[in-house]
């Protein structure tokens, strides 16, 4: 049988989602940054653009989905395995749950004015 060899950003992205990954790196490095810099090109998208690239744009929409649904997992398990300030780890939840509640609600408006 053939190994499979995963790069280390595929096995960055599996720890996040198992939760392995330490709750400061999960949510600054991979949350909030990450989910930053993959949203940037959000922040130039006209309409225009948006309905010329539609089948791009509907990719790129799909993929920045993922990453931010696999990010707030992420965060909520590396909260659960967190010892130190349970404070801490509550708050990192709260923030999750509020953020992924109004993408959800935000999504709905998004698809209306893509489609």
């Amino acid at each position: 049988m053939g190994k499979v060899l995963m790069t280390k950003f595929e096995i960055n992205l599996f720890n996040l989602y198992m939760g392995e990954v330490p709750l400061y790196k999960s949510y600054w490095l991979y949350y909030v940054f990450g989910n930053f810099i993959i949203s940037f090109p959000l922040l130039f998208a006209s309409s225009n653009i948006i309905q010329k690239f539609l089948f791009s744009f509907s990719l790129y929409l799909i993929i920045n989905m993922s990453y931010y649904f696999l990010t707030c997992l992420g965060v909520w398990k590396s909260s659960q395995n967190y010892t130190k300030n349970k404070i801490l780890a509550l708050l990192a939840k709260f923030i999750v749950v509020l953020g992924f509640s109004t993408t959800i609600f935000e999504l709905k408006n998004i698809i209306k004015i893509i489609y």
